[in-house]
């Protein structure tokens, strides 16, 4: 796996100082809704500053990809208008692609540069745009046409080009402890609270599988609160089967904080009971379970799901039984304080019926397979199944 980096940075003037500068990054991301604080423990995204004495400041940060439209709208244009100086994203895909933006809004200038490719970017490179602040624009385009391994190794080219020190185009939080011990300061940035504190728990389903079950095979399936924080949750397995228990399932476990390793579990003891429709089904309930409430609304992507995988939680379970009822089993994930909340999968319920599941899943999976020559690419027999709705 290669690396993914986004940094920004503001050509030095004489038109603004240090503290204009951090006042004036201050003022923009007030704008966005940020309230500045003064530790890492209130803050929902961290910004470092990075001064190497020359004549670039640095700017990373755990939460902000300053590659993306709205960044650029955001925060690159006005920080270019306010300080009346370029400003420069660098950012990395994969180590597949490089790209930097280039916007003057004083000079009314907006350029790319790009070396190396990556899906779904389709930026091209504006050379011309950059010979007014690189030192030799026929070694900066050389640099950019050349073949690299991995593409971050062009920064080695175009940094001194551009009057960056070695090594700053690679400014990332990752490298902070270890590149660059000196010269950091961080800012500290909060979000208020959103709304969903004060609504009752709502369950979704994050990513869920499109495969149906396979017997003797653990599956796991895991959701996320979009509303209030609450306590208690119960799982229950619904479908035709439970009654004459034609599937049964072991080793049922809740698993929860994703962000840590090992993540943490909760053996279920699963209970046959009826519902108040006298439907059967298996039950297990974690009445002192705690359910985060929802991540605020307004995050940037990246901080969004950081948070979002911390949030979650779910259920692990492997069937054992009858084959041909695997595609009657639906999982449910229930907040006891607000069961209308709850969530269910089942892998054909958004098709409508069992054999148009069937039929969708293997027109799709089936092309694949053709294309690619996929290997291990299990398609559906609906004989296999019962198909009794």
């Amino acid at each position: 796996m290669g690396w993914f980096f986004s940094n920004l940075h503001v050509r030095k003037t004489a038109e603004y100082d240090a503290d204009f500068f951090r006042s004036t990054l201050t003022e923009i991301l007030n704008a966005k809704g940020y309230v500045k604080k003064n530790s890492p423990d209130e803050a929902d995204l961290s910004l470092s500053i990075y001064d190497a004495g020359g004549k670039w400041v640095s700017v990373c940060s755990d939460g902000l990809d300053f590659c993306t439209e709205e960044t650029i709208r955001d925060i690159c244009n006005p920080l270019s208008e306010k300080l009346s100086a370029d400003v420069l994203t660098v950012s990395c895909f994969d180590s597949d692609c490089l790209i930097l933006n280039r916007v003057n809004k004083k000079l009314d200038i907006v350029a790319w540069a790009k070396t190396g490719s990556y899906p779904e970017l389709k930026i091209r490179s504006t050379p011309a745009r950059w010979k007014d602040i690189v030192t030799d624009n026929a070694q900066w385009k050389s640099v950019l046409t050349q073949k690299y391994v991995f593409a971050e190794d062009a920064l080695d080219g175009l940094e001194p080009l551009l009057g960056l020190t070695s090594g700053q185009g690679r400014f990332c939080d990752e490298l902070i402890t270890e590149q660059f011990t000196e010269g950091v300061q961080t800012l500290y940035f909060n979000l208020p609270e959103s709304a969903s504190k004060s609504e009752p728990p709502k369950l979704s389903f994050t990513s869920p599988s499109l495969m149906p079950c396979e017997i003797g095979k653990d599956q796991c399936y895991f959701v996320i609160n979009t509303g209030g924080k609450t306590k208690g949750v119960a799982i229950a397995f619904s479908g035709s089967y439970v009654e004459q228990e034609k599937i049964r399932f072991r080793d049922v476990q809740l698993e929860y904080d994703l962000d840590r390793y090992p993540r943490k579990t909760i053996p279920l003891q699963l209970e046959k009971r009826k519902t108040q429709t006298e439907q059967w089904i298996y039950y297990a309930e974690l009445p002192d379970f705690p359910i985060r409430e929802g991540v605020k609304e307004g995050l940037p992507w990246k901080r969004k799901i950081d948070e979002e995988w911390k949030r979650q939680f779910g259920v692990r379970f492997t069937p054992e039984g009858d084959p041909r009822k695997l595609l009657d089993i639906t999982v449910h994930f229930i907040p006891l304080k607000n069961p209308e909340g709850q969530c269910g999968w089942c892998a054909w319920r958004c098709y409508g019926s069992k054999r148009a599941y069937i039929e969708e899943h293997n027109r799709r999976w089936g092309e694949i397979v053709e294309e690619h020559h996929a290997q291990g690419i299990k398609l559906l027999n609906p004989d296999d199944y019962d198909l009794d709705e």
